[in-house]
């Protein structure tokens, strides 16, 4: 069993990057070592019932800290933000991420690792969970970047600085090609490349088509509504090949080919 932790932690800053868009960090000592890229803490909110599942954006196993990157939509998020100073409990890390060891691509090698390119799609603040892939993965590719408006990118001028090719898509054409940044994948998505998405389901589901269709395999983090994250409330069952499976506890990261959305 991985090992999660359920503590008060120091508050570095709870700062706004962008209008309605936060960045949380916090002092999380040793538990950096226990972080793994799709992961997620539980995070107790001031005058909020049930805590509030957050990404991992990025685990500094020197600094010591863990950081969220979050976008206020309704009261947990608005009181979080509200808080600056003291200290916030959060249980975790929790839920199974990103397997950085297995060997996926094509179906038609899968031995040598160096012929995969690995493509991140990232739509809306999924791009907290992919940021802490980029920065793990040893061998960088190229970032999908999808949303609404050019105000809703956020971390591209990071995902350029360790590496990471960059395109975009917004739905207004405010930024790069205007239109669904799925339109951009499927024209490029080639057979050799390995996919690791986040983002809302309805962009999660045409990734999915687009890469079964293509034969490619990868890894989706599914985004659910959790009560208590570690699979005791039974609130966020998925489809995975056939069976029941609980996000929080069996996931939220699991292969493209097991997925039905």
């Amino acid at each position: 069993m991985a090992k999660r932790f359920d503590k008060s932690y120091k508050i570095v800053y709870n700062k706004e990057i962008r209008a309605n868009y936060f960045e949380l960090k916090i002092e999380a000592g040793d538990v950096c070592k226990y972080c793994f890229p799709g992961q997620f803490f539980m995070i107790s909110v001031p005058n909020v019932f049930l805590r509030r599942p957050f990404s991992i954006c990025s685990a500094d196993v020197k600094e010591k800290c863990v950081s969220f990157l979050y976008k206020v939509v309704g009261k947990g998020t608005k009181n979080l933000s509200d808080i600056k100073l003291g200290t916030l409990q959060l249980l975790g890390p929790l839920g199974k991420g990103y397997d950085l060891k297995l060997q996926v691509g094509s179906r038609e090698d899968r031995k040598k690792t160096d012929d995969f390119s690995n493509v991140i799609v990232a739509g809306g603040t999924g791009i907290a969970s992919v940021y802490f892939l980029a920065l793990r993965l040893k061998k960088r590719g190229v970032l999908y970047y999808g949303a609404k408006s050019k105000s809703d990118l956020l971390y591209m001028d990071k995902f350029m600085e360790i590496g990471w090719k960059v395109l975009v898509a917004t739905e207004d054409g405010s930024k790069g090609y205007k239109g669904y940044i799925t339109d951009m994948l499927s024209r490029r998505l080639k057979l050799n490349d390995r996919i690791f998405v986040c983002g809302p389901i309805p962009m999660l589901e045409k990734v999915l088509q687009i890469a079964k269709k293509r034969s490619v395999s990868g890894f989706a983090s599914l985004e659910a509504k959790m009560a208590c994250g570690t699979g005791s409330c039974q609130g966020c069952a998925v489809k995975i090949d056939g069976q029941n499976k609980m996000t929080c506890k069996d996931g939220p990261v699991f292969r493209i080919e097991q997925v039905e959305l």
